[in-house]
C-alpha cells in the first residue's frame, strides 16, 4: 500500500468536507485550525489547500481565508445561443466591458474565416464578458464591416452583440464552432481574475445572416474552466468540431 503525503491527508479530507458538509462560498477550516487538527506544519497544510486552489475547487479572498468555489455556470452551445440570455435564464446579471476596438487588415486566417479579399477591412474587439462582476471569459470579436457600418460606435455600450446586429436588419445563427482545451497563461489569469493555472476552454465561432447566409463574426472565447461548464444542445442543428493537442 502506497503511503500518503502528509499533504495529501489534507487535502483529501477538505475535498471530503466540501463535498458532504459545506456549500459553494462557504469557508473552508483556517490553516491554523488543520494544523492543530493534523499536527502539521504551516508548509505542509499549505500544500494540501493549494492543491485544491489549483483544481479550481476553492479560491481565496484576501484577509479572509479560502472559500468553497461557486457552482459553475452551465453555458448551452447551440445555434441560436445569445450569451446574454443564457446568463439572465440562470438569474444572473451579465455585462461587456470593451478593452480595444481598432480596425485591422486581416490574415490569411482570417480572410479565410470571411472568405474576402484582401484589403477589406475588419474590425477587431476585444472584450471581457462579466456575470455577477465575475470577469468568465475573454472574448475577441472579428466583424465583417460591409454588413455593419459605424459600428464600433455603438458597441461601446451594448450588453448584446445579437441586439446591435439586429440594428442592422441581420439575425445572426451560428453555422460552426470549434470547441478546444488551451493553456492558460499570465496575460489571461490576469485579465480574468484567475487564481489558478487552470486551462481555458476556447470556443472558436462563425456566425451568418439568416436571411442572406452572409458571415456576420468570427469570434475566439475563452472561458474560465473552474467558473463554467459547456453544454452542447444538438437538438438545434449546431455544427461543432471539438479539437486536441
Amino acid at each position: 500500500m502506497t503511503k500518503k503525503f502528509d499533504y495529501e491527508i489534507v487535502y483529501e479530507y477538505l475535498k471530503d468536507k466540501i463535498k458532504n458538509n459545506l456549500s459553494p462560498n462557504e469557508k473552508i477550516p483556517s490553516e491554523n485550525e488543520l494544523c492543530k487538527l493534523f499536527d502539521l506544519t504551516r508548509t505542509t497544510v499549505r500544500q494540501g489547500i493549494n492543491k485544491l486552489k489549483n483544481e479550481g475547487i476553492i479560491s481565496s479572498k484576501q484577509g479572509s481565508g479560502y472559500f468553497v468555489a461557486q457552482e459553475k455556470i452551465n453555458y448551452t452551445l447551440s445555434q441560436n445561443t445569445v450569451f446574454s440570455k443564457e446568463i439572465l435564464k440562470l438569474g444572473k446579471t451579465p455585462k461587456i466591458k470593451i478593452l480595444d476596438i481598432q480596425i485591422i487588415t486581416p490574415d490569411d486566417f482570417i480572410l479565410k474565416k470571411f472568405g474576402v479579399i484582401k484589403n477589406q477591412s475588419i474590425l477587431k474587439i476585444t472584450l471581457i464578458r462579466i456575470v455577477d462582476n465575475i470577469p468568465i471569459l475573454l472574448g475577441y470579436s472579428y466583424l465583417n464591416t460591409t454588413l455593419t457600418p459605424n459600428i464600433d460606435l455603438k458597441i461601446v455600450s451594448t450588453n448584446s452583440f445579437t441586439k446591435t446586429f439586429k440594428e442592422y436588419g441581420l439575425v445572426p445563427i451560428r453555422n460552426h464552432s470549434e470547441l478546444e482545451i488551451v493553456p492558460s497563461n499570465q496575460e489571461y489569469m490576469q485579465i480574468l481574475q484567475m487564481q489558478n493555472n487552470l486551462p481555458l476552454i476556447k470556443i472558436a465561432s462563425t456566425s451568418i445572416d439568416k436571411k442572406s447566409k452572409q458571415i456576420i463574426e468570427y469570434v475566439e472565447s475563452y472561458f474560465r474552466s473552474d467558473l463554467v461548464k459547456i453544454s452542447i444542445d444538438f437538438n438545434k442543428n449546431e455544427e461543432v468540431a471539438f479539437l486536441t493537442n
